[in-house]
């Protein structure tokens, strides 16, 4: 019987409540993610007071809910970035990306943060030769910017990696890794509590509204009815902003959905039979899929694209069946334990944003590669706000762009679904001439 909830919940912990919410703080944070909680730990550790409010159970959003891959990727390649902001910023941009996972890994062993860590590598599949082609080129161009521990793997070399006949090669990330992410959470959430934080779950923050003739406070803040004054808010909501709290940010991020499944346990055999090398896996097509074996070994994780809208969990789960079996042929008809949904954040940049607007300070838009990301940018989210003059980021130079008649509510999503839906067909015809040449 497959259970419509994330399995990276079974068997874990509550978390601890907090309780007497202040007159005022220093800060408040809207969020209690990954970001959020980061930032919170960093302004805490520096003397700051700092109440943090989530709209829902803590724990309930992505930080709880994505597949525990954990590197410096980011949708946006060296030479797409050099023509928007030039090569200063696309070398800065490739930098901290990189600086990103080293600060989460440590972050994670520093403070003894029990999550599974496995420093596993992850494999990029070429789902047509073209794109074998295009990493190669990036990845020439990334060396030349930074150090990078990544390589080009041979479509002969593939089966050391993976059992299946679906890719043209790929790119391997050999610092790359993957968590349990609520047991990250939970970790990250009990280390800010340590410090002094105040964490509130099914708290929604109704209006932020700037105030002026108090010393020391910029703002009031209402939740539920209640209110609270501060100097600074941080918005850490990404995939989970809502109108009615920023329509600024709202305008500016895309909530996509995204779909996972777990099979029943397989075993560890079987799991290292068709994933030899234990990495995580994704894919160069556009309606991309991502597996990985689960921190037991004897189950595969998978996630995709199955809607561009919102669709349940439970009208999901058949397309991300079909998926698995179309990778592992031999896991047709294999059980599936959990299937879950959730929303990832998207910038039409397609890169993250530290921003302030309107004197609220943001950080948001990982565009589904938030588990090493969100914890650094709450860091240097937090860092801003300890030093507003001072820049802290090349995040603060990506740009959180809008669009004509978006105005929160992705109307647009069905169409762009639709598309590549299309460009995936052209892509299989391609596959389908390589393949006929091959043989």
């Amino acid at each position: 019987m497959t259970k419509f909830y994330p399995y990276w919940w079974e068997d874990q912990p509550d978390y601890k409540e907090s309780s007497g919410l202040p007159k005022k703080t220093d800060t408040v944070i809207v969020g209690a993610g990954f970001t959020g909680l980061s930032a919170a730990i960093t302004l805490a550790k520096s003397g700051v007071s700092v109440v943090v409010f989530d709209s829902e159970d803590i724990g309930f959003g992505a930080s709880t809910r994505n597949g525990g891959m954990m590197g410096s990727g980011h949708k946006v390649s060296t030479q797409q970035a050099e023509k928007k902001y030039g090569s200063d910023i696309a070398g800065k941009i490739h930098k901290e990306a990189n600086a990103s996972l080293a600060f989460t890994t440590n972050l994670i062993k520093e403070n003894k943060i029990d999550c599974d860590l496995q420093i596993c590598g992850r494999l990029r599949t070429s789902w047509v030769p073209q794109d074998q082609m295009i990493m190669s080129e990036n990845l020439e161009k990334l060396k030349a910017i930074d150090d990078f521990n990544s390589r080009m793997i041979d479509p002969s070399k593939m089966s050391e990696s993976i059992k299946t006949d679906l890719y043209f090669g790929g790119q391997y990330y050999e610092d790359h890794g993957s968590v349990q992410p609520r047991k990250f959470h939970y970790g990250l959430h009990q280390l800010a509590i340590d410090a002094g934080v105040k964490v509130f779950g099914n708290m929604p923050v109704n209006q932020i509204t700037r105030i002026s003739g108090v010393e020391k406070a910029n703002f009031n803040v209402s939740v539920a009815s209640k209110s609270i004054s501060c100097r600074n808010v941080l918005i850490a909501t990404n995939g989970y902003t809502r109108t009615s709290l920023s329509k600024y940010l709202s305008r500016r991020i895309l909530p996509v959905p995204s779909f996972i499944i777990t099979t029943d346990e397989i075993g560890a055999d079987k799991v290292n039979s068709l994933i030899p090398g234990g990495h995580c896996i994704v894919e160069t097509r556009k309606r991309y899929c991502y597996y990985r074996p689960t921190p037991c070994g004897k189950r595969i994780m998978i996630g995709t694209r199955a809607a561009m809208h919102s669709m349940s969990a439970e009208n999901a789960l058949p397309i991300l069946k079909k998926t698995l079996s179309e990778i592992f042929p031999e896991l047709n008809g294999v059980e599936v334990s959990h299937c879950w949904t959730g929303f990832t954040g998207f910038s039409f940049s397609m890169l993250p944003n530290l921003g302030c607007h309107d004197g609220k300070y943001s950080a948001m838009g990982y565009c589904g590669n938030g588990v090493a990301m969100a914890p650094y940018l709450g860091h240097m989210a937090a860092l801003k706000i300890l030093e507003p003059n001072k820049k802290v980021t090349v995040f603060e130079d990506t740009l959180l762009e809008t669009r004509p008649y978006y105005f929160g509510a992705p109307w647009f999503l069905p169409i762009a679904s639709a598309y590549f839906k299309v460009y995936d067909k052209f892509d299989n015809y391609r596959r389908v001439k390589n393949l006929n040449n091959i043989l």
